[in-house]
């Protein structure tokens, strides 16, 4: 066995240490006797698995810290630091996660049940795969859609089919499959870098950064949605004839 210490994100004082096998442990055995782990630094930690239900992470820093599988259930999360972490699998289930980071975090079969996203850093965030989006998040998302096809109305129609024939690749802003801006700067023959809307930390952007290319409403969560999304813009801006030739 060795030492292990949880040590302040900044002036480095001890929050929590024991002897143990693994920073997996000293953190679970942390959070069972309620220690207090806000501004902890935890940047690449291994957490697999590791139970840290109701723990108090508030601003704590787990960039690129592993927790797959974790169960993060009730969670204070509020201002952490999440960049780049992998929680596919993970438990936020009611965890409070206001104001954290979760910019090119992969959340993959993470369950959101009851969890405030409130003015969360979602940008690039593989989002789409995740569970139990709360319905404020997906409202946000539909909107921030919405305003981008409302500056690209020509181009609607060629970006469904683009989507139904897995012709968008949310991870490039170029190429033959383009993310959603990428795709409207192809149909309208303009360099990407010309759309003043393009931000890749929209809402929408992240949506997108969950398909690749060859994925289909068919095959894919995330195109199923954003097509579901982008036939309701259409109905309702009157293209409705080029969703009749699609099939809808």
């Amino acid at each position: 066995m060795s030492l292990y210490s949880i040590k302040h994100r900044f002036d480095d004082s001890v929050l929590f240490e024991m002897e143990c096998d693994s920073l997996k442990l000293c953190v679970e055995a942390a959070v069972k006797s309620d220690a207090n782990l806000a501004w902890a630094s935890l940047t690449h930690a291994d957490l697999t698995g590791a139970d840290l239900t109701g723990a108090n992470l508030e601003r704590a820093d787990l960039t690129g810290a592993t927790l797959t599988s974790a169960d993060l259930t009730s969670a204070d999360l509020t201002g952490a630091n999440l960049a780049g972490a992998n929680l596919a699998g993970a438990s936020l289930a009611r965890a409070d996660l206001t104001h954290a980071d979760f910019e090119h975090a992969n959340l993959t079969r993470t369950d959101l049940t009851d969890a405030s996203l409130a003015r969360a850093n979602l940008a690039r965030t593989y989002l789409a795969g995740a569970i139990n989006i709360p319905p404020s998040t997906l409202r946000a998302t539909r909107a921030d859609l919405f305003d981008v096809l409302l500056r690209a109305i020509p181009e609607v129609p060629a970006l469904l089919t683009a989507l139904r024939e897995g012709r968008v690749d949310g991870s490039t802003y170029e190429g033959d499959c383009a993310c959603l801006c990428g795709t409207i700067a192809n149909v309208r023959g303009v360099n990407v870098d010309d759309l003043d809307f393009k931000d890749a930390t929209r809402p929408i952007e992240s949506w997108f950064f969950a398909i690749e290319k060859g994925d289909t409403p068919a095959t894919n969560a995330a195109a199923k949605q954003a097509e579901k999304w982008i036939v309701e813009f259409m109905e309702l801006v009157g293209i409705a004839d080029a969703v009749r030739a699609g099939g809808r």
